[in-house]
């Protein structure tokens, strides 16, 4: 005879409500920092792109720094998306994912030096993000089509 163990649910007390919701703050405080200094990076950035190609264009750090830039405003629009609803969709955190190994390919300039172990690996990366990507777009298809046959979303 085992000795079966059931957890009880119980509900939370007034300490422990006020505890979560000030976690809940401070956790929304740190996100808009984040977002805060991603913006003002993203500024600093652009503001050495301009400069450095006043002074000398170089194409290839032009490139790599214009896709430094777009990732980080995919990542200053996952923090202000997490803020606004407190969810991130993974959808979103894949385009990031995908934006990055694009960013590593394009900055690569001899692919001889990465070994196929390095481009197999960033190709199965990208297989498995493009999957997720369509499974993604097709759950949230199948949610809306539920909403609208129900009634609950209109066209």
């Amino acid at each position: 005879m085992g000795v079966r163990m059931v957890r009880r649910h119980h509900d939370i007390g007034t300490f422990e409500n006020l505890l979560l919701k000030w976690l809940g703050m401070l956790f929304d405080m740190v996100v808009i920092g984040l977002a805060t200094i991603t913006m003002g990076y993203v500024v600093y950035m652009m503001f050495h792109l301009v400069t450095d190609t006043i002074h000398a264009l170089h194409v290839e750090d032009v490139l790599h720094q214009i896709v430094l830039v777009i990732i980080f405003l995919e990542i200053f629009e996952l923090l202000t998306m997490y803020v606004k609803e407190h969810h991130v969709s993974m959808r979103n955190v894949v385009e990031l994912g995908v934006l990055a190994m694009v960013r590593k390919i394009i900055i690569t300039p001899d692919y001889n030096q990465l070994g196929w172990q390095t481009l197999f690996g960033m190709a199965a990366l990208i297989f498995v993000m493009g999957w997720i990507y369509v499974q993604e777009r097709q759950r949230r298809t199948k949610h809306e089509e539920f909403l609208i046959t129900h009634g609950i979303k209109k066209v």
